[in-house]
């Protein structure tokens, strides 16, 4: 198993605050050790870097998070922005804690 060396190794591109033009980025990332690809758009990976800067976390480790929170019927990419959605609404409702430590539950290779 291959995991990613650097902590946030996937480049975004940084739309403006309310640029959301829908186009789909590909970028491959590891969940539970595996190699996989999803496709957001640009604002969605902004933020997952933003959600993985502030939990002190890789993409990476937030994307295995919220996999293993994934419905049987949901595609990883639904989850991901149903995901987005739920913890910006966390935040806004001015919950200050660090949200995913609780639920890290990772594999020794990617604990934190």
């Amino acid at each position: 198993m291959n995991a990613p060396q650097s902590k946030n190794d996937i480049t975004v591109y940084e739309p403006h605050d309310l640029e959301v033009d829908g186009q789909l980025i590909s970028h491959n990332v590891w969940v539970d050790g595996h190699r996989t690809s999803v496709r957001l758009e640009a604002v969605m990976w902004q933020a997952l870097h933003e959600i993985a800067e502030r939990e002190a976390l890789s993409i990476h480790q937030v994307i295995t998070i919220v996999s293993r929170r994934q419905h049987q019927n949901a595609s990883l990419t639904a989850t991901i922005r149903a995901f987005l959605v739920a913890y910006y609404r966390a935040v806004s409702r001015g919950v200050s804690t660090l949200l995913l430590r609780d639920v890290a539950d990772l594999p020794a290779d990617m604990k934190l």
